[in-house]
């Protein structure tokens, strides 16, 4: 009779992220990530399914570029531009961005948006808003420049796109401190 081994390797415990062999630190920064895309599934859902029904003077809310523009302010120009990239090209495949031109401008605000903040303006709630406010503005009369060349719409509709931008900044103080709060988890926060 064979005499068994002894040696019994331990049973795995623990879930998936246990087998991926991440330390603390990494764990933390995935959660991070997670969540900012958990934010904006809910905000590309809290768009299309119940405020596209709601309109005012015939425009409707941009709430994922807003988002996108909010966690890219927050996390810097060398993670959120990279963030913008991925963010904006998931935009574009749920069907809901106004066309493919709409990933190049968001990439492109976002990373312009970032550098401005870093470079001349302070962190903090303010600044925070002014910089989303500009990028919102500027990406909805771009899409409307666009629009007027490839002649979707008209020039009266250029109100519209207004009050997009508007309705959508209305969204973003409330969405700023969730956005905060979330960035607070893998380290690397303001401290505010």
């Amino acid at each position: 009779m064979a005499k068994k081994s002894e040696f019994r390797p331990d049973k795995p415990r623990g879930g998936i992220l246990s087998k991926l062999y991440l330390t603390k630190k990494q764990r933390r920064s995935l959660l991070k990530w997670c969540l900012y895309g958990l934010v904006l599934l809910v905000l590309s859902v809290l768009q299309d399914v119940i405020l596209s029904r709601v309109r005012l003077y015939g425009a409707s809310t941009e709430l994922v570029p807003c988002g996108i523009f909010l966690i890219c302010i927050l996390e810097g120009t060398h993670t959120g531009s990279v963030f913008a990239l991925a963010a904006s090209l998931a935009y574009l495949f749920s069907g809901t961005a106004p066309g493919t031109y709409a990933m190049v401008l968001i990439v492109v605000l976002a990373i312009f948006v970032c550098i401005l903040r870093q470079a001349y303006l302070q962190n903090g709630f303010g600044t925070a808003m002014l910089c989303t406010a500009a990028a919102m503005l500027v990406y909805e009369l771009s899409v409307f420049a666009i629009g007027l060349f490839l002649r979707l719409t008209v020039f009266s509709r250029i109100s519209g796109f207004l009050i997009t931008a508007a309705l959508s900044l209305l969204a973003a103080p409330i969405l700023y401190f969730i956005i905060l709060s979330i960035s607070k988890v893998g380290g690397g926060a303001w401290n505010e």
